[in-house]
């Protein structure tokens, strides 16, 4: 009888550490799992790094991670030219400078197609660094693939933390969302051309927007909303001019009071339901004591939040996509390392929610143990799965790829 208890102790101790991928370890992985992960290092000596984004810029059906050097106190253009080798990825150098001739910083940087001739093109912003001067205006860029031809788009008042891409119109030509932090300003600006660009919708002082933005059709009108700090506003169907409706999901997200982390999110936006209407998801990516949520609306319209879990403090990485391919969706999230041990939190934990087929029920899933911040997911090698970018700290030097295993 003892040695049966020893035994089956033995065995969900296995199975425990096997829903893990802690330390930072080369090729850590449990292969025992349905789900599982191998972590391997892609770029060390990096700089704040806070704007980097994963996409197939080269053409070669393997992401690449695209970022902007030095948020904090303004840098360069570049991307990590992403290999299926276990080995450093190549850093490639896209521009030093922008058009004129000043350093690169936001806390956000996108891909898209958005000249929609195929290729995969990128909007970045030109600023001084956060750190350095927050309030300084920033220039908006799209750079054309091949040859990162420099595109100018329009001004920002100040450092640009959420930057999303969207056809707001339907006119086949991407526009841009932008979203900041020191006068609460959100701006849309649409593309007439390749360098004609027109501000279609310029909103500030709004409410404590801070930071936190997404993009999806929430009310299933065919076009393309924007939800920033837990606010929507509603696409005026195409014409962006017109006066664009406005609904505040949830208060306790853009109400707080206290210094500069108050009203600070990571919003993600995901038609779980495959019915046309786009779910929000929210976390909170600086504070402590603030629920991870999913908000849907029920059939009378009203917003009912679903608490995926009570409490995750400095959760600045939010991404939800099926992990499991199990057709239903799961949510990554995560907590920023340094950000955490500032507010007194000594536990990093980047958890995969694994959600029923009802959305009401959420498994918490570790992947790892030593913080992620601004964390992507793409299928890296477009077998199938869904990859993380891991990034463990606004500060941290290294950057990793966790390699989804659930597809051999």
């Amino acid at each position: 009888m003892f040695t049966r208890l020893v035994l089956i102790v033995l065995c969900i101790s296995l199975l425990i550490t096997c829903n893990r991928t802690t330390g930072e370890k080369e090729g850590d992985a449990c292969e025992q799992n349905e789900l599982s992960f191998q972590q391997h290092l892609i770029a060390d000596s990096v700089e704040f790094l806070w704007a980097h984004y994963p996409a197939d810029i080269t053409g070669d059906k393997l992401a690449d991670l695209v970022f902007i050097s030095n948020n904090a106190h303004g840098g360069y253009l570049g991307y990590f030219e992403g290999s299926r080798d276990n080995t450093l990825w190549e850093r490639h150098i896209i521009a030093e400078t922008s058009p004129n001739g000043g350093t690169f910083a936001s806390g956000d940087l996108e891909c898209a197609d958005a000249d929609f001739d195929g290729d995969v093109d990128l909007f970045a912003v030109e600023h001084t660094g956060e750190w350095e001067a927050a309030s300084e205006k920033s220039g908006l860029y799209w750079y054309e693939n091949p040859g990162w031809e420099a595109h100018f788009i329009g001004i920002s008042p100040n450092f640009v933390k959420d930057l999303s891409l969207a056809d707001f119109n339907g006119d086949h030509k991407m526009d841009v969302a932008v979203l900041t932090y020191e006068n609460s300003s959100l701006s849309v600006f649409q593309q007439v051309g390749k360098d004609d660009w027109e501000k279609v919708l310029y909103l500030e002082n709004y409410k404590n927007v801070h930071e936190g933005m997404g993009v999806g059709d929430v009310n299933g009108d065919g076009f393309w909303d924007i939800v920033a700090n837990a606010h929507v506003f509603y696409n005026p169907r195409g014409d962006l001019k017109a006066v664009w409706n406005t609904e505040n999901i949830d208060k306790k997200w853009n109400t707080q009071e206290g210094d500069w982390s108050r009203n600070a999110t990571k919003i993600f936006l995901r038609d779980i339901n495959k019915d046309g209407k786009a779910e929000v998801f929210i976390s909170h990516s600086e504070r402590s004591g603030y629920p991870l949520s999913l908000y849907m609306q029920n059939q009378h319209g009203e917003w009912e939040e679903n608490r995926i879990t009570d409490s995750i403090p400095a959760c600045h990485t939010l991404q939800v996509y099926d992990f499991d391919l199990d057709g239903d969706f799961d949510v990554l999230a995560g907590i920023n390392r340094s950000r955490a041990l500032n507010i007194g939190i000594t536990s990093f934990e980047v958890t995969i929610f694994l959600s029923d087929s009802n959305y009401q029920k959420w498994t918490p899933f570790i992947i790892q143990e030593n913080g992620i911040y601004n964390g992507q997911v793409a299928d890296f090698e477009q077998d199938g799965d869904w990859d993380i970018f891991r990034y463990p700290s606004h500060d941290s030097v290294n950057v990793y790829l966790l390699k989804n295993q659930v597809i051999e």
